[in-house]
């Protein structure tokens, strides 16, 4: 009943339920109690489960500030659990029974429902958990070797749950510390020292796991540790470059051995990641996880992969040359593909290497120092037999970000050079049929997804499906669709294209995001993607939708003719876009009309913003009948050449010939008559705009308005105007431009019947034309009725008699 009806849940909580469930739990002997206090804890679960009001209620009764003492499993430690810090270096290990297990992971599922992402309680009760010492014992009972991994793992995410996104939490987990003893060395007489709490927890990440756990059950350990370094880094680039300090290389060679207690976090995963042989035969998670912390530490932060790059392998002391890092896990990864070792080695060391070069141009350079990186992905992206399908897409996305990055004006290897080898040697569609697999994978779309512990798995085992972090996949669908366009363009145009320094900053999603609802002066990628196909032969891709047999209409050069299609498609687009415009206007104008008011001040004010209305769609009109009759009088010259050639050595071709001339001609004097419909339109049109204008000035000199500083606004609005017009002026002579340009490629039309369909697709825009003339003809009138009702004197046309 408590656990799905509100109602029920208020009135049991307002029965004062909340102090006698937790007394009970007391009395029974708290969570190392029997079946009693899971029934007590299960029904405090339900009614705090989705109830705002009782999680008030709840944190106001001081309920939060019992929550501690449940999680002490040792009565002798509440004072320590509660003000002090975890000491892991008990000697009394505590037995944990079932019961004792399944009643501390209700109270741990309790603490992390109070603070669910989203919740508008949650920033409340992180502080309230913080301030009552809720930390400490969940440190406790994580470090605890000898509970069941379920419950160190719900521990680890309980404590993430409470510092993640809370800077006051975060930077308390920074400075608690932890005094634990090595494993094996309880009875030496050196004095621990102690560790930051976060590189106790790193340590679990990617540390050995305790002799007697199996790899499967120490998973979600590892999963869980990792989840609370990542809260603790997310929105915390302090605590990104405090952990980038400590990357240093491992003091020798045989690292592995090295006891991990005398190693940084820093260090620590950098060993992890070079002794991918012993640490991956031995648990291919901890390989995977240190990829993981890694790629979470260097994400967006640019001084933490400067600080990255500086690290180099080799002891310069021993005549070793030193090596970066960024090519060492090359070099491991390429070991690991010659090993036919699990994918996820190969998988861990590419994503990890995606992350660290996006927006990074340096990184890209010191890459390409080392030539055989450029070789190996090139294999790895061209096998056809013995290479993993994801390996494979990781391995083309990390080609596709070093194209795209490779800026460095030094680098050793320029775009120019590299272009070549992503042309010829991979293949640009290629390339991205290799990452559209990865993406389209149940591995990709699985995407582990540790930042909210939410999986199917929380409790013990491994998903199967786990291949790639949260950290790479997020990153991916950011930049997916600039490295999609990028690797379309050829190092040139890369440079030149004005879109290529936003797609450089990536983009918040999948295909299709980028559309009608893109911020203003976001640019298209269409248009990204139609200017690079236009500038570069290399990258055209041609479409034929001709019937099998059939002749081409349009000669030898079917290729110009589609750049031709494609450009007077963007133009109807362009079209159908200033219509969506002026029906905005037209939305506009009514809104302004329904909220006028009597006075003269008000009225001046909507007579400017009428007349700026006005005033664009004047010039919008303009330009739709410029273009179309561009437009049109570029087909008809096609026609006209395409007969005369045509019809030269047919005798009998005259009559047609003489036919098709005298539609052409009924077809320009209909252009001409809406040519002079849309002059005189404008003409009216600025007659009107005169009037008005001349209207406000009268009432100025009146004394009905003498506010100085009014009449500069009206004055700057009016230049705004003259400047808006003049700007679609210089828009319709680009255009004029562009259509001359396109009339230089467009070649003749060879056949009469073909000629006479398109000549049949003109009459259809003629039509077209002439209803939009109509619409234009209604929203003029409309214009002329709205001032009217303003005072305006306009004089009756032939339309208002209608």
């Amino acid at each position: 009943m408590t656990e799905t009806n509100a109602d029920i849940q208020k009135i049991v909580a307002f029965e004062n339920a909340f102090d006698r469930l937790l007394g009970i739990v007391d009395e029974e002997g708290g969570v190392r109690g029997n079946i009693v206090v899971q029934d007590c804890l299960q029904l405090l679960h339900n009614l705090l489960n989705y109830n705002v009001s009782n999680q008030n209620f709840f944190r106001e009764t001081s309920g939060v500030q019992r929550l501690p003492n449940l999680l002490i499993t040792d009565p002798s430690q509440t004072a320590a659990g509660r003000n002090g810090l975890p000491d892991a270096d008990a000697d009394d290990e505590i037995e944990w029974t079932v019961q004792h297990a399944r009643n501390m992971l209700v109270v741990l599922d309790v603490i992390r429902m109070l603070i669910q992402p989203g919740n508008t309680n949650t920033v409340s009760n992180q502080t309230a958990m913080q301030q009552c010492g809720t930390i400490p014992p969940l440190l406790q009972l994580a470090l605890a070797y000898e509970a069941p991994s379920s419950v160190r793992s719900q521990a680890l995410y309980a404590i993430g749950d409470i510092i993640r996104s809370h800077e006051a939490n975060q930077n308390l987990f920074q400075r608690i510390l932890i005094t634990t003893a090595p494993e094996g060395d309880a009875e030496s007489d050196a004095k621990p020292i102690p560790e930051p709490a976060i590189v106790i927890v790193i340590r679990l990440a990617v540390g050995k796991r305790p002799q007697g756990v199996a790899v499967n059950e120490y998973y979600i350990v590892r999963a869980a540790a990792a989840h609370l370094v990542q809260a603790y880094v997310g929105g915390n680039p302090d605590a990104q470059l405090a952990l980038a300090a400590t990357l240093t290389p491992p003091g020798d060679a045989g690292s592995a051995s090295e006891p991990e207690t005398h190693q940084s976090a820093g260090s620590l995963i950098v060993s992890v990641l070079l002794d991918w042989r012993e640490t991956g035969s031995e648990d291919v998670w901890r390989v995977w996880y240190a990829s993981m912390l890694l790629s979470t530490i260097l994400r967006d932060h640019i001084e933490c992969k400067e600080q990255a790059l500086k690290i180099t392998i080799g002891d310069i002391a021993q005549g070793e040359e030193p090596f970066p890092l960024l090519n060492e896990l090359m070099s491991q990864a390429r070991q690991a593909a010659q090993s036919e070792s699990d994918a996820r080695l190969s998988l861990a060391i590419f994503t990890l290497v995606c992350v660290w070069l996006v927006d990074f141009p340096r990184g890209v350079s010191t890459l390409l120092d080392e030539s055989s990186n450029v070789a190996f992905l090139v294999e790895q992206i061209n096998g056809s037999s013995g290479v993993n399908a994801l390996v494979q897409g990781a391995a083309a996305f990390l080609f596709g970000l070093v194209y795209q990055f490779d800026l460095e004006p030094e680098t050793p290897m320029s775009r120019e050079n590299l272009y070549p080898i992503l042309s010829k040697r991979v293949g640009a569609d290629q390339l991205l049929i290799r990452v559209q697999r990865l993406r389209d994978s149940k591995e990709f779309q699985y995407a582990v997804g540790l930042a909210s512990g939410t999986h199917s798995n929380a409790y013990g085992g491994i998903p199967i499906e786990v291949y790639f972090d949260n950290v790479f996949t997020d990153v991916f669908k950011k930049h997916c669709e600039g490295f999609r366009v990028a690797v379309r363009l050829g190092p040139g145009e890369a440079m030149a294209n004005p879109n290529y320094a936003y797609l450089q900053g990536g983009m918040a999603g999948y295909a299709g995001s980028v559309g009608s609802n893109s911020a203003p002066g976001t640019p298209s990628l269409a248009g990204a993607a139609s200017i690079s196909r236009a500038a570069s032969p290399a990258a055209t891709l041609t479409t034929s939708t001709s019937a099998p047999g059939a002749t081409s209409v349009y000669g030898p050069h079917p290729t110009e003719h589609m750049v031709a299609q494609s450009e007077f498609d963007a133009l109807n687009d362009k079209l159908a876009d200033q219509s969506s415009q002026i029906e905005a206007l037209k939305h506009e104008l009514e809104a302004a009309k329904a909220g006028s008011k009597i006075d003269l001040n008000d009225t001046s004010e909507q007579l400017a913003q009428e007349r700026e209305m006005r005033a664009r769609a004047e010039a919008e009109s303009a330009t739709y009948a410029a273009e179309v009759n561009v437009l049109r009088q570029e087909l008809s010259n096609m026609q006209t050449q395409s007969l005369e050639e045509t019809l030269a050595d047919d005798s009998t071709g005259a009559v047609k010939l003489t036919e098709l001339e005298s539609q052409l001609s009924e077809l320009k004097i209909k252009s001409e008559q809406d040519s002079s419909n849309w002059n005189t339109l404008r003409d009216e049109l600025q007659k009107k705009l005169a009037n008005a204008e001349k209207q406000v000035v009268k009432a100025a000199a009146a004394g009905r308005n003498t506010n100085k500083k009014k009449e500069q606004q009206q004055a700057t609005a009016i230049e705004s105007l003259k400047r808006d017009l003049k700007a679609k002026d210089d828009e319709i002579s680009k255009l004029n431009l562009l259509v001359e340009e396109l009339n230089e490629k467009v070649k003749a039309v060879d056949g009469v019947e073909e000629l006479k369909e398109k000549i049949a697709g003109l009459e259809k825009e003629q039509e077209d034309l002439l209803v939009y003339l109509a619409d234009q003809d209604q929203q003029s009138k409309e214009y002329r009725d709205m001032l009217r009702k303003h005072g305006e004197d306009i004089p009756l046309s032939d339309d208002d008699d209608e």
